[in-house]
């Protein structure tokens, strides 16, 4: 008897203690809160029309400027009997050729009034997704297609039409891959997305004016020839060894717009302010001095891609003291004391 008496006595000990524990009150352990992922923004491009009606003077400038036309739509041209597709091979792949179908209606535009560019299908297997595929060339008053680069790629003995990759887009085409307003050189390629300046209400610091955006696309200081170790002046940009100037070592001077113009051209349809770039710009600081502009800002002689530039050292590095090597077309520099000061540079 005894020990029934104690089984039962067990069984109401641990209902007790059920429900007792049951009816305490639990905090549960807080879930930790994720970090948020930073979210990107992107950047709102509304494009050069957006800008004429404030800035009409300054718009209408640089309509004319060359700025403007460097990348154009395929269509401008009016290419007689243009074809809808055209096959190209992977010039940049020599060793293994590969060819594709391109269609020309999905064309970006054309580069400079001479490549036409275009993305290459994902699947085609070339270097990269967008590409010079053909080119245009006016004969007459008309634009015909052109290969962008002919050879044997496949070795079949006929003639193929090749293409390369598009590496110039970031200052030609600006645009491409960034908005689909404008893919040309326009107001936002200098002065940054409009977007926020055109809907502010107070637009004072809304949009940015930098010589950084000039020199993003116009650097001045050499390159080193990878294969033999020379400096080589840099033709292709238009401000070859500005680095070297007292105008570029000046806070006073140290600015493109002192004597160009993004907005305008001068009767030449450059982008010097004025027609006369020695009285216009040069006597404005240097009154009373007599300068020869051949001298003083060179055109070199040859290039290997035949851009024929002015030099903007201002008398820092005359053509006849670099060391170039005549016999080559590039422009070489083998003088010891301006390899000194290229390296120096470099490095900043």
């Amino acid at each position: 008897m005894k020990r029934k008496y104690l089984i039962l006595l067990l069984c109401f000990i641990c209902v007790v203690a059920l429900v007792v524990v049951g009816c305490q009150k639990t905090t549960p352990t807080p879930t930790p809160t994720p970090t948020p992922t930073p979210t990107t923004t992107a950047a709102n491009y509304v494009g050069s029309d957006a800008c004429k009606t404030c800035h009409a003077q300054a718009y209408e400038g640089f309509m004319k400027t060359k700025h403007m036309g460097t990348f154009k739509p395929l269509s401008d041209y009016n290419i007689a009997d243009l074809p809808k597709e055209i096959t190209i091979f992977d010039a940049d792949t020599p060793d293994n050729p590969k060819s594709t179908t391109i269609d020309l209606s999905k064309a970006y535009g054309v580069m400079v009034n001479d490549y036409i560019i275009a993305p290459v299908p994902a699947t085609a297997g070339f270097k990269s997704q967008t590409y010079r595929v053909a080119a245009v060339k006016k004969q007459g008053d008309k634009w015909t297609l052109q290969a962008a680069r002919t050879g044997d790629f496949n070795k079949d003995g006929t003639e193929d039409w090749g293409g390369s990759s598009y590496t110039c887009g970031s200052c030609h085409s600006p645009g491409l891959g960034k908005s689909d307003k404008e893919l040309t050189i326009g107001c936002e390629s200098c002065h940054g997305p409009g977007g926020t300046h055109v809907a502010a209400d107070n637009k004072a610091g809304t949009m940015k004016v930098d010589q950084k955006a000039c020199m993003e696309c116009h650097p001045s200081v050499p390159t080193k020839n990878t294969t033999t170790g020379i400096w080589e002046a840099a033709n292709h940009y238009g401000t070859r060894d500005y680095f070297a100037s007292k105008h570029a070592a000046s806070k006073q001077t140290n600015n493109c717009l002192s004597c160009h113009s993004p907005h305008n051209v001068n009767d030449s349809g450059k982008t010097v302010i004025g027609n006369d770039p020695v009285k216009d710009n040069c006597s404005k600081c240097h009154k009373g001095v007599s300068f020869d502009l051949e001298k003083l800002m060179w055109k070199n002689p040859t290039d290997l891609r035949d851009h024929i530039t002015r030099d903007h050292s201002f008398g820092a590095m005359p053509y006849d003291k670099l060391g170039d090597d005549k016999a080559t077309k590039q422009t070489e520099i083998t003088n010891t004391d301006y390899v000194k000061n290229i390296e120096a540079n470099v490095k900043k």
